[in-house]
């Protein structure tokens, strides 16, 4: 440990002699000297504590002290404090060690290990010697920033952390940079010269369709028309005041104009000249400004000449430079969106997909196993479309505005469009599966079906395509507000496809089949709670159906041409999935948004910048498709697995399955009845047989007494 000289103790004994002289004003201004880590440690400006209650800032200085300072003590302290001030070799040297020796007594009084007066003690000459080294607040704040990346770190996050706190008491006049002139008198006798340096800022936004908005900030401001000039100059168009107000003394001017020619497809390129601005900024003995542009990024984004720094926050980008009055401001552009050459494959991908989505159901007609995921690989395709070729940016642009109300107008039509193509592939593919079953099927009937299963698929692919978009801003409200509008929407159409389905049965409460079924749910500790029978010629069904409340519909015509163990294999199957209805439901609904903000969690950590790539965009959009996909499979394999664990016939199971395929006029995958028969024991060479021939046609269950009169929904 560094020795203290006596003298240095005798200094600190003499301290509440002296310690009552200073005047608020003064006390602030020295606290000031250590603004940029007040600032970072979101502390008080005017306390010297930081804080009104000490204990509300005294546990986390002390931890600050011991992890960064390794001072857990008073003497600790006071020898940190002693060989920073020691350290004054250069203005660099002093500029870096005395604002921390500021901010180490400022803290030691907050955690007590100093008294009040012996803080202000340690603080104020500091202060003083701060003061007639530098120049300036904004000379003091950039040559301690220059020292902090040289030796401490140099780190994007650290960088922009001191440079926001730099910004932040140079723009916030109720700050003490801001408050109190740099040659305030402390009392010390030597004057000191005034600050010639005056700090402005400007925010100056490109939006579609022309829309140029420009945000001007002024100190002690008193002409706003050769600014108005100025900005017509800057921006190429005659803006409008929307708004103009004083904030603490400052003077701040919103205005926005249209500039012509700036919206060209998906592609906002604004041309802006800033020496007018920066002109009359000199006028008003401005020398340092603060200039950002801002734009909501879709596609590619640039700023020429090339930012100082970049980075999308809440849904905007953001491009911000530090720029010295005292030399000329370069004309600058901002260029973002969709450049033609995107716009021209995006519209030839959105071709390819509806021809080849209109292809592949003509060549999948009848062939139900390969039908099953063609929604699946139509909104896996529509998400990459949608997000890696930025087609809904580009309907965005196309609608004429940006950020929500874009998505709102673009998924007007681009949603309905994709919807279009989906319904067209759905009734190809319902038609030939539904006549298959029943030949003398209606159209209007084939019509509603196919309508309200991709009407339950749209809302799911919406609010995949806003989760997947990086662009956007997460946060958990919206996210758990769309995902409850998309699943109100999703109930609604599945409710309104039983009705057009006609999934109405009649309850069987007496009878063979009630008996052996729920024989059946108390051996496998299923709560079946009803059993109903779907007439024939009610619906094409000849698949069981299991209800959201553990009922059970078993078509009558499946009753008639399957044999029992083929009944009971299927049953006992779809009693499976009611026992598990609650778990398959939440692994359906939550695996997938968790893999896909996972991935993008990911991709944001791994990326370069602050934008994302493409391939990340297309990873994002891919991993939601995969995940959807394996959310079912895993549905299916719990519930096989429930089936193996509870004793379910295994071949029964095979045959029914093949059965209902016959009676609806397709396939079964035999990949899955050889699945079924690996995993289940039972013999491959039985797979043939069974998928073939079954068992006898003989053998059936009686169809039970049921209500045919008041048949009920089931859902």
């Amino acid at each position: 440990m560094r020795f203290v000289p006596p003298l240095f103790f005798a200094a600190l004994s003499l301290a509440p002699l002296c310690g009552a002289e200073w005047t608020q004003a003064q006390r602030e201004w020295a606290l000031g000297t250590a603004g940029l880590l007040i600032q970072m440690n979101e502390d008080r400006y005017d306390l010297l504590g930081g804080a009104e209650k000490l204990q509300d800032v005294a546990q986390k200085d002390r931890g600050i002290l011991s992890q960064s300072w390794e001072v857990n003590s008073r003497q600790q302290l006071l020898v940190r404090i002693h060989a920073l001030l020691d350290q004054d070799g250069s203005r660099g040297l002093i500029g870096w060690n005395y604002p921390r020796a500021v901010n180490l007594a400022r803290m030691g009084y907050a955690a007590g290990y100093l008294r009040e007066s012996e803080a202000w003690e340690l603080i104020m000459p500091a202060a003083s010697r701060l003061q007639h080294t530098f120049s300036s607040w904004q000379q003091l704040g950039q040559v301690y920033m220059a020292a902090r990346a040289q030796w401490y770190s140099n780190g994007l996050r650290d960088r922009r952390q001191v440079e926001y706190a730099y910004r932040t008491l140079l723009t916030e006049p109720a700050g003490p940079w801001r408050k109190y002139p740099w040659n305030l008198d402390l009392g010390n006798g030597a004057p000191v010269a005034s600050s010639t340096e005056k700090t402005g800022w400007f925010i100056i936004a490109a939006h579609p369709q022309g829309l140029i908005c420009v945000r001007i900030s002024v100190p002690d401001h008193h002409n706003d028309e050769p600014y108005m000039q100025a900005i017509e100059s800057a921006v190429g168009c005659r803006p409008h005041v929307t708004s103009e107000y004083r904030y603490h003394g400052d003077w701040v001017l919103n205005t926005e104009c249209v500039q012509p020619n700036t919206l060209h497809g998906a592609h906002v390129v604004a041309n802006l000249r800033l020496e007018p601005i920066a002109d009359e900024l000199r006028r008003e003995g401005v020398t340092q400004v603060f200039t950002y542009f801002q734009h909501v990024p879709h596609g590619s984004s640039e700023l020429s000449p090339a930012p100082y720094d970049g980075w999308i926050e809440d849904g905007w980008q953001w491009y911000v430079n530090t720029r010295s009055l005292r030399q000329p401001l370069p004309d600058t552009a901002i260029t973002y969106g969709i450049f033609p050459q995107g716009v021209h494959a995006f519209l030839m991908a959105a071709g390819i997909l509806a021809l080849a989505s209109l292809a592949g159901a003509f060549a999948l007609r009848g062939r139900r196993p390969l039908a099953v995921p063609f929604g699946f690989i139509f909104w896996g395709a529509w998400l990459v479309l949608s997000i890696s070729l930025h087609g809904l940016a580009i309907a965005g642009f196309w609608s004429g505005g940006e950020g929500l109300s874009a998505d709102v107008r673009g998924l007007i039509w681009y949603g309905a469009l994709a919807w279009l193509i989906r319904l067209a592939t759905e009734l190809i593919l319902a038609t030939s599966e539904l006549r298959a079953a029943d030949s003398n099927l209606p159209f209007y009937w084939v019509f509603r079906v196919s309508l309200w299963r991709v009407s339950a698929e749209l809302p799911f692919a919406i609010v995949l395509v806003l989760l997947c978009d990086p662009t956007r801003p997460f946060s958990l409200g919206p996210v758990v507000a769309m995902l409850s509008l998309g699943g109100a929407i999703a109930f609604a159409c599945s409710h309104a496809l039983l009705l057009a389905e006609g999934l109405k049965g009649g309850l069987a409460k007496t009878g063979e089949l009630h008996d052996a079924v729920f024989q059946m749910a108390r051996r496998m500790n299923v709560p079946l709670r009803r059993l109903y029978i779907l007439p024939e010629g009610g619906s094409p069904r000849i698949a069981p159906v299991v209800g959201a409340s553990g009922e059970l519909l078993i078509p009558e015509r499946l009753l008639r041409c399957a044999n029992r163990r083929e009944i009971d294999g299927v049953i006992a199957y779809e009693m499976m999935l009611i026992k598990n209805k609650y778990v398959n439901s939440i692994w359906v609904a939550v695996l997938p948004v968790v893999i896909l903000l996972v991935w993008r969690a990911y991709i944001m950590q791994m990326s370069s910048s602050e934008n994302f790539t493409l391939l990340g965009e297309a990873g994002i959009a891919v991993s939601a498709f995969v995940a959807f996909q394996k959310s079912f499979r895993a549905v299916r394999t719990r519930a096989e697995s429930a089936f193996r664990a509870s004793g379910g016939d295994a071949e029964g199971w095979i045959a029914g399955l093949a059965r209902i395929a016959r009676l609806a006029g397709s396939t079964v995958s035999p990949a899955l009845l050889e699945g079924i028969a690996q995993r289940c024991g039972v013999p491959p060479e039985r797979v043939p047989e069974l998928t073939e021939t079954g068992f006898p046609d003989s053998g059936h269950y009686p169809v039970p007494d049921f209500a045919r009169d008041s048949l009920v929904l089931v859902s």
